[in-house]
């Protein structure tokens, strides 16, 4: 059991938008740009962040959701075991 705790918080803010030429009727299409992100880009993302925070034996992480809209919002929870050897993961590159 802890018997002190610390917390932290790192915050990657993505902040999109999309131009469009005169010729554009609007978002008829559904906003289909950012369903494309949503699509193709965002699990990239999560995938690399993911990839990176299981890098460091000392850390684990899990995709958290807090009740938010996993379109709008990805969030880990990220926990340290200070007891943990700093050593890279088996098959991670440094």
């Amino acid at each position: 059991m802890a018997v002190h705790r610390e917390e932290g918080r790192f915050v990657v803010r993505i902040e999109l938008s999309a131009e469009f030429g005169a010729d554009y009727e609007g978002d008829d299409d559904g906003y289909a740009w950012l369903a494309d992100w949503r699509a193709r880009v965002q699990p990239r993302i999560a995938r690399a962040i993911m990839t990176e925070l299981r890098t460091d034996r000392r850390f684990s992480a899990v995709p958290a959701s807090r009740g938010k809209s996993p379109d709008e919002e990805l969030e880990f929870d990220v926990r340290f075991d200070a007891n943990a050897s700093s050593a890279p993961r088996q098959g991670s590159v440094e």
